[in-house]
């Protein structure tokens, strides 16, 4: 088997405010990374709800607010969230720094 070595800065340009797969495993794991520019809420109204998938969210640079119906809470560079299926939740990038996450759910959710 290959090795596959790429730079992810290429690839955040291109998610910017919107995430990106960059694996997926049929019905085991899906992986991508995500951009989100400074004073942005993702989803912009509401919240995002997986209801069978469990997800992780690594942040690799900045911090984000993570908020669920249970409030919000700062998740800064270094740090890693976890959110259970079912959980209603958002992201909002309330610095003034782009922040850069990779992303995982598992197992990947339906279309």
């Amino acid at each position: 088997m290959k090795s596959l070595i790429f730079s992810l800065e290429e690839y955040f340009e291109k998610t910017i405010n919107n995430p990106a797969a960059i694996l997926e495993v049929k019905n085991i794991v899906k992986c991508g990374i995500l951009s989100v520019e400074p004073n942005t809420k993702l989803p912009k109204e509401g919240f995002s709800i997986h209801e069978k998938s469990h997800e992780f969210a690594y942040i690799i640079e900045g911090e984000v607010v993570i908020g669920t119906d249970e409030g919000e809470k700062l998740v800064r560079s270094g740090e890693l969230l976890y959110n259970k299926p079912g959980t209603p939740h958002y992201t909002f990038n309330k610095s003034q720094k782009t922040a850069k996450i990779f992303w995982f759910v598992i197992p990947p959710l339906e279309n």
